[in-house]
């Protein structure tokens, strides 16, 4: 009778199998999370054409770009405001042209998003109350995060006399920042800075916009809107972007320089200071955890940040870019040639 002889794998195959199998999974973990960041790289890049679509279509409509925000109660000046603070965002405005009736239908247009105000001793008027809008603007509207923002969509809440500046009620984080030049939500409202034919202005502003006829560098060479990442990204965290609350910092996006008066054969000039806070991705005042700025262009795509150009296409901009181009690209008035970027 014969008997027949079981062989298992002995303990030393047992480990080697598992070792072989460990190489692969470690060769492989690589590419699947490059193929997931190009996934989400291209529905960040397509939610940036579907927002420039949007803009145009309101250009379209108004014969102007919406502004960044209306009635900031980031300006420290008063005389700057039209009438009341109430900080409606553009994204409220776009609604519409985002598929968003319904949001746009019960958003109240003539009350505040955010009684955010620069602090103590500011006399200026808030229209109603940042409760009214809350419904809206409390939303998560996706195609306003970037999927690799880890922190999109996430809510925020400061409650007024706290932090005035950055008062919030379940505001949401988002991803995408309106190019407005050198310009912050502080300073003067964008009809006045058109008048003065300076050369630093962006496509948008606080009470106004460009209209096409304005970008005299022309479309394809002007920046449209930008992608920033906030939360932990930032140096601080009730810096934006925000989204439909227009607290402070919620929607420029800014790319400073030093002269700012369009005098001819001036070229534009800046400091190893703009350079280290306002480039793309740039660690403000050399953070060491390589933080950004209020206002910065970041992401957290590797090498830089997707931005939309007023013609609607897209472009992955790289954090080396020389910084003089990112500065032409961003003013829609500088009349310098820009060239390959």
């Amino acid at each position: 009778m014969s008997h027949s002889r079981v062989r298992g794998f002995t303990l030393v195959e047992l480990l080697v199998v598992i070792a072989i199998i460990g190489i692969l999974v470690a060769l492989l973990l690589p590419a699947i999370q490059a193929a997931r960041e190009a996934a989400r790289r291209s529905q960040c890049s397509n939610n940036l054409k579907q927002i420039a679509l949007a803009i145009n279509n309101y250009h379209d409509t108004y014969k102007v770009f919406p502004p960044a925000r209306i009635g900031s109660g980031h300006m420290t000046n008063n005389a700057h405001l039209v009438n009341s603070v109430k900080n409606t965002t553009g994204w409220a405005l776009l609604l519409p042209f985002l598929e968003q009736q319904a949001a746009h239908d019960q958003y109240d247009f003539n009350v505040c998003s955010s009684s955010a105000l620069p602090g103590t001793g500011y006399t200026a008027t808030v229209a109603g109350n940042d409760t009214i809008n809350q419904p809206i603007y409390s939303q998560r509207f996706k195609m306003l995060e970037c999927p690799s923002h880890n922190k999109a969509g996430e809510q925020r809440t400061n409650q007024p006399g706290t932090q005035d500046q950055y008062s919030m009620r379940g505001a949401r984080r988002t991803s995408y920042f309106f190019s407005t030049g050198q310009y912050e939500d502080l300073n003067s409202p964008y009809p006045n800075l058109l008048s003065r034919r300076l050369r630093g202005l962006g496509a948008f502003g606080s009470d106004g916009a460009a209209r096409i006829g304005d970008i005299m560098d022309g479309t394809s060479n002007a920046l449209l809107i930008g992608e920033s990442v906030g939360g932990t990204r930032k140096v601080d965290e009730n810096w934006g972007p925000w989204g439909l609350n227009g607290t402070g910092t919620c929607c420029h996006g800014v790319v400073m320089a030093d002269n700012n008066t369009a005098l001819p054969g001036t070229p534009i000039t800046f400091s190893a200071a703009h350079v280290r806070d306002y480039g793309i991705n740039s660690a403000y005042q050399n953070d060491p955890q390589r933080r950004h700025f209020a206002y910065t262009f970041s992401s957290l795509h590797p090498g830089g940040a997707q931005f939309a150009l007023c013609d609607g296409s897209t472009r992955f901009l790289a954090e080396s870019l020389d910084y003089l181009t990112l500065i032409r690209l961003a003013y829609i008035a500088d009349k310098e040639p820009l060239g390959q970027f």
